[in-house]
């Protein structure tokens, strides 16, 4: 390894020092087993400089509110789901299905897509507000999130939720929803 350390500083050199700052300190804790979750997130660090392709972040986020109007879903339990997604191919795939099209299939896509998608579901009736909490939900590291209603009425029913803001407060209507966010 002492060989191959040598030509790996010269290299990031030529690359800048960014990259020799971030490469030192993967050498310097990806032998200590305490801190195998810090060489890791270095390591992706690291590697994300030369690729061009995003890499999803951890969400950094407040509270989701979910508000049922008295007559949601044409006054039935709606079925809603927060879709955590890790990758962006994943999530370009699920901005394209309408929400019926993913309560319909939603297995399937877990298995064609296994361990890119972290769901949360839950079902409201009329009336119902329902405050989800950072400490509920997590902070996961994500590329994007999907909110989908499966209401009775045609329709998208999907909305993708920003990263950057630190609450959401989802509003479900009658025949759709619409998602307000409060800037950080």
């Amino acid at each position: 390894m002492t060989s191959f350390l040598p030509l790996l500083f010269k290299s990031l050199l030529r690359r800048g020092l960014p990259c020799l700052v971030a490469a030192w300190a993967l050498v310097a804790v990806s032998g200590c087993a305490m801190v195998g979750g810090v060489a890791k997130v270095v390591a992706s660090s690291t590697a994300n400089l030369f690729s061009g392709t995003p890499s999803p972040s951890f969400l950094d986020w407040k509270a989701i509110t979910l508000v049922a109007a008295p007559s949601v879903n044409q006054n039935s339990p709606l079925a809603v789901d927060l879709v955590f997604v890790r990758d962006p191919a994943t999530l370009e795939k699920l901005l394209t299905l309408p929400a019926a099209k993913w309560f319909a299939s939603k297995d399937e896509l877990l298995k064609t897509y296994p361990n890119t998608m972290t769901i949360k579901s839950w079902e409201l009736v009329p009336q119902q507000v329902l405050q989800l909490s950072e400490e509920a939900l997590g902070s996961p590291r994500v590329a994007g999130m999907v909110l989908f209603a499966d209401y009775l009425s045609p329709g998208d029913h999907r909305a993708s939720l920003p990263l950057a803001r630190d609450a959401f407060l989802v509003e479900l209507g009658v025949r759709s929803f619409s998602v307000q966010t409060r800037p950080r």
